[in-house]
């Protein structure tokens, strides 16, 4: 009987991947983190800022009053303007200069110093949604150290130029439970800067219209992390991944996915080396198991798929073609101990016709099923002698 070793069981390597979700890099064995993220109520929050609102503008003028009697303060005038607003404050004949509180008609309100009729100065701009800017005013713009209050609670603190955010500062998304510290540009996250996600996470690096661009690395709560490049938010370019299980990707990236030419090493040690497409081995590359095998040719879809050498760690060897890691199609096996088989495969096994060599130059050539000398066939020893017949189960049955 024929002794033919079968192909070692070897484990299905699936590499982690990068996820297109809100959070950009995830591995597929990552557990759950647990949501950390606040929950606001948005009724109560804008009631709170209202509230806030209310206590700002009457604070203020009441340091425009006399305490015991109510009335303005010697020096303190006020004026209404035929648009229905008003001011309270420093006048100088008509140009407000020094501190005061402007009603608009609109009910916004405005609160602060001022400076030949423009705010200047340190002051708070009440929006009558209770949405506010209080801090450094330069002729009327937003220009120093400022915070921004927003409807929703979110809020900047920070530096401005012109009327945006420019320079350093730190935007709370309260009811997302994040924030971004970092540097600012016209009103945008440019430059370099940190952004705290709610569930843990944490990225570092540059930023370029908002979005991350450039070098960064973000970190997992889960122990996950990249470092490299990135565009428009997302992983893209030459990249370092670890994934939480602590297997590691070392490549290249399109689009936050696995792309181009890259080596990927798993803690038990097996490693592929070479093409990627569509965040799995694609292409051509090297696959070496931790059990010594080692493949080289074509994958598809992460499978070994096409034409390929398998090398066995016992020294056996195939070269031919494969499906789904199998082999399928023709193929030429040859065993450590000199034997070979050249012929079909059917999902691993020897189906169809095929000729096996013993390594005294002995063969058998015909029909094969399941693995073994099944059918019709020729066999021709070692010296010469042929005899031709059926075969069943690798036993010669009788001659034609």
């Amino acid at each position: 009987m024929l002794q033919y070793p079968q192909t070692p069981q070897t484990q299905q390597i699936k590499p982690c991947q990068v996820s297109q979700s809100s959070r950009p890099l995830q591995t597929r064995q990552s557990n759950v983190i647990q949501d950390t993220r606040k929950e606001i109520n948005i009724e109560e929050e804008q009631r709170r800022i209202l509230q806030e609102r209310e206590q700002i503008i009457s604070q203020f003028s009441q340091q425009l009053r006399d305490p015991r009697t109510g009335a303005l303060k010697p020096g303190i005038q006020q004026k209404n303007y035929d648009d229905g607003s008003r001011f309270e404050g420093s006048l100088r004949g008509d140009i407000r200069q020094g501190a005061g509180i402007y009603f608009y008609p609109n009910a916004d309100v405005y609160v602060g110093e001022w400076q030949n009729d423009l705010f200047h100065g340190e002051g708070c701009y009440i929006f009558q949604s209770g949405e506010r800017y209080q801090g450094q005013l330069v002729q009327g713009r937003k220009e120093g150290q400022g915070m921004y209050i927003y409807t929703n609670g979110n809020r900047y603190e920070g530096s401005w130029l012109n009327d945006k955010k420019h320079g350093y500062g730190v935007y709370h998304y309260v009811s997302l439970g994040e924030r971004y510290e970092g540097e600012w540009e016209n009103g945008e996250k440019q430059g370099e800067g940190i952004y705290y996600f709610a569930y843990g996470d944490r990225y570092e690096g540059q930023w370029h219209k908002n979005m991350k661009n450039g070098k960064g690395a973000l970190f997992y709560a889960s122990g996950a992390e990249y470092d490299g490049e990135w565009i428009n938010d997302k992983v893209h370019g030459y990249g370092v991944m670890v994934c939480q299980n602590r297997d590691r990707y070392e490549g290249e990236f399109f689009e936050g996915q696995k792309c181009g030419n890259g080596v990927y090493i798993h803690v038990d040690g097996s490693r592929y080396e070479g093409e990627w497409a569509s965040d799995d081995k694609n292409g051509q590359g090297v696959l070496q198991f931790s059990n010594g095998d080692i493949y080289q040719g074509s994958f598809v879809d992460g499978e070994r798929n096409g034409p390929g050498i398998y090398q066995y760690a016992n020294g056996d060897i195939y070269d031919g073609n494969l499906l789904n890691g199998r082999k399928n199609g023709t193929g030429t096996y040859t065993f450590a101990n000199g034997d070979s088989y050249e012929g079909y495969f059917v999902n691993g096994l020897r189906q169809g016709k095929g000729i096996y060599t013993w390594s005294d130059k002995s063969y058998y050539k015909g029909d094969w099923e399941q693995d073994r000398m099944n059918g019709r066939g020729i066999y021709c020893s070692s010296d010469g002698k042929q005899v031709e017949g059926y075969f069943e189960n690798d036993n010669f049955i009788r001659p034609i």
